[in-house]
């Protein structure tokens, strides 16, 4: 079997996951791919790894077919009040500042944020995984978690005309690639690798290797 469901609706999520997948050998299908309608599981639990580990449960109690994949991302803004700390709930963070949560209105949010702290903020950015499977009348769930360089991330005031569909963050976060600090929206898929995609496949392959349902791919 070289084949995992992507559990996620998110097409940004959706796009790096299969990009990633890929490199370890394997496919990634989104629930669209399959023609699957599945119910988002509901997120009680508190850590980027955690929630990643509910969600690709909840997902693989609707699906058997296929290991799960799941991902959930947590964004820490260092040295802001409380208040203006988001954490692992985006979402929630940003329909409390502006009304409702959109993309637009994300980015609104934490360009103002940054603008409240001299307009611009460090993070530390961090990407909870989780591989679901069933396995002799029992589903199996192992996770893992990526964590981004604090001095290599940060939150800005100004915000990208480029922007990246299901993560609003990406244009108002600067990475720090080669010496250069760029925006996250406008990073070639070479710059995305050395930036993020090589930590998170790390990551991802050690949860592969953890299921015997899937062929140990050769990357």
């Amino acid at each position: 079997m070289n084949q995992i469901l992507i559990a996620t609706t998110n097409p940004g999520k959706i796009m790096t996951l299969k990009k990633i997948l890929a490199k370890l050998g394997y496919e990634g299908l989104s629930f669209s791919d399959l023609g699957l309608h599945l119910s988002e599981p509901e997120e009680t639990k508190l850590t980027a790894e955690e929630i990643s580990a509910e969600k690709a449960l909840g997902y693989a109690k609707q699906y058997k077919e296929l290991p799960v994949l799941a991902r959930d991302d947590t964004t820490f803004l260092i040295g802001v009040d409380e208040e203006d700390d988001p954490k692992n709930h985006n979402k929630s963070f940003v329909a409390r500042k502006m009304g409702k949560y959109t993309d637009e209105n994300g980015e609104k949010a934490f360009s103002e944020v940054a603008h409240k702290y001299g307009g611009e903020i460090p993070i530390r950015f961090e990407w909870g995984f989780a591989l679901a499977w069933h396995e002799n009348d029992q589903i199996k769930v192992v996770s893992g978690l990526a964590t981004a360089d604090t001095d290599k991330l940060k939150i800005v005031e100004e915000i990208s005309p480029k922007k990246v569909p299901g993560f609003c963050l990406a244009p108002v976060i600067k990475v720090l690639v080669n010496g250069t600090w760029r925006y996250d929206s406008e990073l070639t898929e070479e710059d995305s690798w050395d930036a993020y995609w090589n930590l998170q496949k790390d990551t991802i392959e050690k949860l592969i290797r953890q299921c015997p349902l899937l062929d140990q791919a050769q990357n």
